[in-house]
């Protein structure tokens, strides 16, 4: 009898402690706004996306919207941490907590979409463009077969440049490692993100010597990336994504940072405003 007592005296504790648990942990959203900051992995060597200016200030297509999104969340454009990351490591540190958010040209397909929850969508970038010297005889992918070509690790399409057009990928993990080696000679062509390309040949230096050899053969739709499992941080970061375009700051960092006035971001914008966000 005491013992029958004992067991639901027990089984009633371990109930009031896993109830108890459970409305106690805050979630993602609530843990941000009390911590009072919001963290967002981006790139801060990926013109116009996000770079380091000279006076070293973080400025970019992707920086601005970032801070947008603390504003909405948080309550000021500076309550935001801005962290570095590189696409060979950027969602591992999602997964680690050591950021909150993914701003940082996270193309979306199926695979990543396993591990993370992708945001709206707000940029459709030109995957992968080449980039040669001036003289090349490229004129269509197939003719990259055997050819080592510089890139970046982590990238959406480097599977389909050595997978289906046979090149001999040389990856790196930051850009400016990547443009030097292409300016070295150690690779026939440049396989890379067609507006950083495109912003690159602005540079009359680079300008006078090489061109885009090559169209892309795809377009990346650009979302963010959050954990899994965290909707009401997810729903929130997404209504403030679409303020954002709303409120015209993309087609605003477009004309700001060089990158052309795309009918995709315009038209987002438009949509967003007419649901009245």
């Amino acid at each position: 009898m005491i013992m029958s007592s004992l067991i639901k005296l027990s089984l009633a504790a371990a109930i009031s402690g896993i109830a108890v648990g459970a409305t106690a942990r805050a979630d993602q959203l609530d843990d941000i706004k009390a911590r009072g900051k919001l963290i967002v992995g981006i790139k801060n060597d990926y013109v116009p996306f996000g770079f380091l200016t000279k006076d070293d200030q973080l400025k970019g297509f992707e920086i601005d919207l970032a801070k947008f999104v603390a504003g909405a969340l948080v309550g000021s454009e500076g309550d935001i941490e801005l962290v570095p990351v590189v696409a060979s490591n950027r969602i591992e540190l999602l997964n680690a907590g050591r950021i909150d958010l993914i701003l940082a040209t996270l193309g979306k397909n199926a695979e990543r979409a396993k591990v993370l929850d992708f945001t709206e969508e707000y940029y459709n970038m030109a995957g992968v463009v080449l980039m040669a010297p001036k003289e090349t005889t490229i004129s269509k992918w197939e003719d990259v077969r055997g050819l080592k070509l510089c890139g970046m690790q982590g990238n959406l399409y480097n599977r389909a440049l050595t997978g289906t057009y046979g090149a001999q990928t040389v990856l790196f993990t930051g850009t400016a490692d990547m443009f030097k080696a292409f300016q070295d000679g150690r690779c026939a062509g440049l396989a890379f993100d067609g507006p950083i390309l495109q912003q690159k040949l602005s540079d009359p230096e680079w300008g006078k010597k090489y061109k885009i050899a090559l169209d892309t053969f795809n377009y990346i739709p650009i979302a963010g990336g959050v954990r899994k499992n965290e909707p009401r941080f997810l729903e929130a970061v997404n209504k403030a994504i679409l303020a954002a375009e709303a409120a015209g700051i993309l087609v605003e960092a477009e004309k700001a940072y060089n990158m052309g006035e795309t009918e995709y971001v315009a038209k987002r914008a438009a949509d967003a405003k007419a649901a009245g966000y």
